[in-house]
């Protein structure tokens, strides 16, 4: 999980270092889709985490048929898609705006 995130971070630090550098933000097309697409995974990183807290505030101990660490990563894996899904539904609206501060209308 923390690969993912690392590598994500950079990508984002990446693109942001580009915005706000003298040179234009968006050289083609390729590049926007691409920045499109960082945005949207950063939006799906932060509604995962709040996603994962949610879930820890649950009582799996008095669950009668609690699967145990499969269970637990399956979960993973499950709220993760449902982040990807939410993101990219635009609700939270976190990637259009890092998208419009970036130069992406």
């Amino acid at each position: 999980m923390m690969d993912v995130l690392n590598s994500n971070m950079a990508r984002f630090h990446t693109a942001q270092t580009a915005a706000t550098s003298n040179t234009p933000t968006i050289r083609g097309n390729e590049e926007r889709e691409r920045l499109i697409e960082v945005t949207q995974e950063f939006e799906a990183m932060f509604v995962k985490q709040m996603l994962d807290s949610m879930r820890s505030s649950r009582d799996t101990e008095s669950d009668l048929f609690h699967g145990g660490f499969a269970e637990e990563v399956f979960d993973d894996m499950l709220y993760s898609e449902y982040a990807k899904k939410m993101a990219a539904g635009g609700d939270f609206g976190i990637a259009r705006l890092l998208q419009q501060q970036f130069g992406v209308e």
